[in-house]
């Protein structure tokens, strides 16, 4: 398996990529902070347009 970067080309062999996968997953604490992992395509664009909209420049 090969992955590739902006200027630069890795090589993975099937040793590293077994130690990939078993590494153990990170659990994310739930916080009270706003994100939109949970979200639909289209509530995320809704959101995202209701930002934009609130950093417009009013004149």
């Amino acid at each position: 398996m090969a992955t590739t970067t902006m200027d630069e080309r890795f090589t993975l062999n099937e040793k590293e990529l077994d130690q990939i996968i078993a590494t153990p997953r990170t659990v994310i604490p739930e916080v009270n902070v706003f994100n939109d992992i949970m979200l639909s395509k289209k509530e995320r664009i809704a959101h995202a347009a209701n930002i934009l909209k609130r950093r417009k420049c009013k004149s």
